[in-house]
């Protein structure tokens, strides 16, 4: 699908999100999910701080930390995110560097755009170039369609995803099946989720990578809540998955944008 129509059935934003996302900083404790061949064990954190710092714009900074235990093996993995994003899908600057055992792995830096029936992306590091993709979401804006179709009891949802991929050309999507749950949480989580609806949501990203048996590369499934906080993840990665815990939540300030 081409032209105007491909923007019209992604629904990128024109206009600040139905859906806002609220502030916070948040906390998520890994470890492996089931059993696999080489893996014996893994320990890890996700932490991120999600801020508008200005109205009409979000501050991401997204820390992916953990250690894999081998047979007589461990390896350790870091990547660090900062990425900003305007609340209407129209722009996103992302910064993303990996470390492997404390090795610098290199960083993916750059900028992109969304116009009409195209997404323009600018990368300044590993390589500088340019290049354009069919109309795609960025991350949080991908996450605010999701509560916004979820709300209107929309069940299955594709989109096109740029994420700050250095091989975007690979054209990623996603499949989405959101299921509603039970409003707020239980236990000591109930007080920070009190009254919010919320939807298990099963991703599936694909891109010419996938399988030709139609496998994703990559699976999350999760707790999504209306105002943008997940819990009760699990991240599969083919090879192995990992499950996540919210075990930190703090809501933050925010500008008063009216």
């Amino acid at each position: 699908m081409a032209g105007l129509a491909a923007s019209a059935a992604l629904g990128i934003a024109a206009q600040a999100w139905a859906a806002p996302l609220r502030p916070h900083q948040a906390v998520y404790d890994l470890s492996l999910s089931g059993q696999t061949e080489d893996i014996l064990a893994v320990e890890g954190r996700i932490a991120l701080t999600l801020n508008a710092k200005a109205c009409g714009e979000y501050d991401l900074d997204y820390r992916f930390a953990a250690r894999f235990h081998k047979d007589g093996e461990t390896t350790v993995t870091d990547q660090r995110t900062r990425s900003v994003e305007a609340d209407n899908g129209r722009a996103y600057r992302f910064e993303t560097t990996t470390f492997v055992d404390g090795l610098d792995q290199g960083t993916v830096r750059g900028t992109a755009s969304n116009a009409q029936d195209a997404t323009t992306v600018s990368l300044q590091e590993p390589v500088i170039r340019d290049f354009s993709l069919p109309a795609s979401h960025f991350p949080l804006d991908h996450t605010a369609m999701l509560i916004e179709r979820a709300r209107k009891g929309q069940r299955f949802v594709e989109a096109r995803l740029f994420d700050g991929d250095p091989e975007a050309e690979k054209l990623m999507t996603t499949t989405s099946i959101i299921l509603p749950a039970a409003t707020g949480a239980s236990g000591d989580k109930g007080r920070d989720f009190a009254g919010l609806a919320s939807w298990t949501v099963d991703e599936s990203y694909f891109n010419s990578d996938s399988d030709e048996d139609g496998l994703p590369i990559f699976r999350a499934r999760y707790r999504l809540y209306e105002n943008g906080v997940s819990d009760e993840m699990t991240l599969d990665f083919g090879d192995y998955a990992l499950k996540g815990s919210l075990t930190s939540l703090t809501y933050l300030s925010a500008p008063d944008c009216r």
